[in-house]
This record gives C-alpha cells, sequence and structure tokens, in this order.
C-alpha cells in the first residue's frame, strides 16, 4: 500500500521502518524537510535478537500524501484536530484514517473533520523512544489491536494482517473501544504517578503504591462498566501491574513529557475518565486529584 505516516516521533517511525518492507512509506512531519532519515535499533519480534538497520523517507510532498491509500496518524492526542487539519485538504475519501495515540477523546472530532473517510482507531503495546534525532531504539514488544469506528472502517478486517506482517503481533477487533478502554486503564494508572514522581515504570511496585493504584483501578472499573464494558478493578489491576513488571525499566511518555516541561496527554486520559464518570454521576476523587496535580505541573512551567 501507499502509507503515510502523519507524525515522526518514536512510534510513527518504528511504524514507518516496519511497513516499509512492504509498503512505499512517506512521512508528513511538522518541519519541511523533504527527506527523513531514520535510524531503528532495538529488539526484532521474530527472532528475539537485537537489530540495526538505516532508512530514507520522503517527506512532507503533497502528491505523495494524495496518492496515499492509508494515513497512519501517531500525533499525541490533543494534536488531531490540528494535524489533520494540516493535511485534510490533501486527503481523498477513500484514503483509510488510522489513528494510534494514548488516551481517548478523539473519535467525535475526527469523524466530523472527515465525515467520508473509513476510520480505524488501534492501540499499541510496542514501545520505541528516540534517544537522538535521527535514532529510534524498539525498547519493548507487546499486541497492537485495531478496528473501525465508523461503517466503512469496520469492513476493512484485511488491515490487521497489513499490520501484523509489519510489526507482529497485531489483530483486528470487532469492537476497538474495549481495548481502549483497558489501556485507558493502565494509562491512568501508571502515566501520572511516575510524571508526578519522576520515576520509571517499575518503581509503582513498590509497598508506597499499592493502595492509590487500587483505587485508580476500581475508579476506571466502575466507569468502564457504566459505558457498557463491565470489569472488576482486580482485573484492572492485574493487568497494570502486569505491565508495570514487563515496563519496569521503562519511562512513560507522560514522564517524558513532564520531564521535557511539554504538553500532556492528561486531558484524553484521566481527563475523559472524568468526563465519563460525571456523565454517570459517578465519583473518581483519586484519578480527579491526579488530574489536577498534572495540570498544576503543566501550569508550573507554562508559566516560567
Amino acid at each position: 500500500m501507499k502509507i503515510t505516516i502523519l507524525g515522526a516521533g518514536a512510534i510513527g517511525r518504528l511504524w514507518g521502518c516496519k511497513l516499509a518492507a512492504k509498503n512505499e512509506v512517506h512521512f508528513w512531519t511538522r518541519d519541511n524537510k523533504q527527506q527523513l532519515s531514520i535510524h531503528l535499533s532495538g529488539t526484532d519480534a521474530t527472532a528475539n535478537i537485537t537489530s540495526e538497520a538505516s532508512y530514507q523517507f520522503d517527506a512532507n510532498q503533497p502528491p505523495q500524501l494524495s496518492s496515499s491509500e492509508l494515513l497512519l496518524v501517531t500525533v499525541k492526542a490533543f494534536q488531531v484536530q490540528p494535524a489533520i487539519q494540516a493535511v485534510k485538504a490533501h486527503l481523498r475519501p477513500s484514503t483509510v484514517v488510522v489513528v494510534m495515540h494514548n488516551g481517548m477523546g478523539s473519535q467525535q472530532t475526527l469523524m466530523e473533520m472527515l465525515p467520508d473517510n473509513p476510520i480505524i482507531y488501534a492501540t499499541t503495546a510496542q514501545a520505541a523512544f528516540r534517544p537522538s534525532e535521527g535514532e529510534v531504539r524498539h525498547t519493548g514488544i507487546g499486541p497492537t489491536l485495531l478496528g473501525g469506528i465508523t461503517a466503512q472502517g469496520n469492513r476493512l478486517q484485511h488491515l490487521g494482517q497489513l499490520f501484523d506482517d509489519a510489526l507482529s503481533p497485531c489483530q483486528w477487533q470487532d469492537d476497538i473501544n474495549l481495548p481502549l478502554w483497558r489501556k485507558l486503564a493502565i494509562n491512568c494508572a501508571i502515566n501520572p504517578l511516575t510524571a508526578l514522581h519522576n520515576c520509571k515504570n517499575g518503581e509503582l511496585a513498590l509497598a508506597q503504591f499499592d493502595t492509590e493504584l487500587t483505587n485508580i483501578c476500581q475508579e476506571v472499573a466502575e466507569v468502564m462498566t457504566a459505558e457498557g464494558y463491565p470489569v472488576a478493578g482486580s482485573e484492572l489491576r492485574q493487568q497494570v501491574d502486569t505491565v508495570i513488571k514487563a515496563t519496569a525499566g521503562n519511562f512513560s511518555s507522560m514522564n517524558q513529557d513532564v520531564c521535557h516541561q511539554r504538553q500532556t496527554e492528561i486531558d484524553y486520559i484521566s481527563g475523559y475518565l472524568i468526563a465519563r464518570a460525571a456523565a454517570h454521576q459517578i465519583a473518581v476523587p483519586c484519578n480527579q486529584r491526579l488530574w489536577q496535580a498534572i495540570k498544576e505541573l503543566e501550569k508550573q512551567y507554562h508559566d516560567q
């Protein structure tokens, strides 16, 4: 397929390199550079070995964007609207739009902006980071799940194979909202705590975080159940603990955003949970406190 990656962060670059094995990949970035060089290192999921490779991509070329059959959006949740606005004039109504970001809450806006395009949402447990401008390191392997949120998107189950061929394991979901909610629970627990305590994910396994993690998961479970996805808080807590252990040496994206004084995705993680809780008249004081604390941190460095 002809694919454009919208957003050149670590995850966008990782997927771009992996998709390039069997597809024609082009990047659209915030700068106007016509080429993008990427050196990818890290774990090879198929062979379970460390590998390195260098890639050269065309970038920011309107004719290539216009001819793309698939647009993979890997910007942060709060960047989706302006990023789509910037490329909307170049997209054909048949271009499939796949959105991959932390959190929830951008779906309605996107459907309003692109009423004719097939829209798919994805959540991935693949992990990557950029130690330098031209380098990407693949630091963790995990499942990618995707599914349509529009009628047209729901008919594109074959794209599950496209993504699985590029970076396994990947599976199509008939109802993508369930895995999105489960990923939201993990993000609600890990991201704000690691950002506030400036720690790696693994440190959340310490006893001092036990009660807070349990309370976060219980609140998320109540809201998920009200949304039509019944789950026990203990089940979510078990999933959170599994991710904490599996990614013990990693820093969360929110931790890194705060460290570099960047805007976080808190409004699309804890903030989305709080909004849905309010719609069901459910109290979520633990998540509310964490949301408030991150907003205060953001305010402090924006005021400097």
